[in-house]
């Protein structure tokens, strides 16, 4: 089973929080999907935000009105618009949670179909081919794309793990975990 955990200064506010944007429940300081998706953990207390996080969620849309839907109630829920280095031509929407954990409200991609309202698990890596392939023989799932900076593959559970190349690895206020969520 893969997870992913949050550091938090209040780890069951924003597990609600999470809850709420994913339309998923929460018990106590652990969001559990309604159909596909994984598991959501807050641990407190909070790790320091240094820089941007090396993990962050990609939120799924329906179609561009949907996209416009989940910013605006996002917001509404206290989510903030970040700017890590995307630019202004993107058609996803950068945000942050209530602690400043990024995140993507994404344009509708027909490959996302079928997660659920979390799309991916996107994270930063030195090496995608390297990280996909270690991911595919831990999950035993297959390897779904593999292009220079960029790997993933389909979780079980409906959503993907897509690693990035970056300069920095999967530093920051979260982490991807294996095995069961206590």
């Amino acid at each position: 089973m893969v997870s992913v955990e949050f550091s938090a200064d209040d780890a069951e506010g924003l597990a609600r929080w999470w809850a709420a944007a994913l339309g998923w429940r929460a018990e106590g300081s652990i969001v559990w999907p309604d159909g596909p998706g994984v598991a959501l953990r807050f641990t407190s207390p909070a790790t320091p935000k240094a820089s941007k996080n090396g993990i962050h969620l990609d939120l799924r849309s329906e179609d561009h009105h949907d996209q416009r839907k989940t910013v605006e109630r996002l917001f509404n829920a206290g989510a903030g618009f970040a700017d890590i280095g995307q630019g202004d031509t993107v058609p996803w929407v950068v945000m942050s949670d209530p602690e400043g954990n990024e995140l993507c409200v994404l344009e509708p991609r027909e490959v996302y179909h079928d997660t659920g309202p979390l799309a991916a698990i996107v994270i930063d890596c030195a090496d995608p081919h390297a990280q996909v392939g270690i991911w595919s023989s831990v999950t035993g799932q297959p390897v779904t794309h593999d292009e220079d900076d960029y790997a993933g593959l389909q979780l079980k559970s409906g959503p993907y793990l897509e690693f990035l190349r970056s300069p920095t690895g999967p530093e920051g206020r979260l982490r991807l975990l294996t095995g069961p969520v206590r």
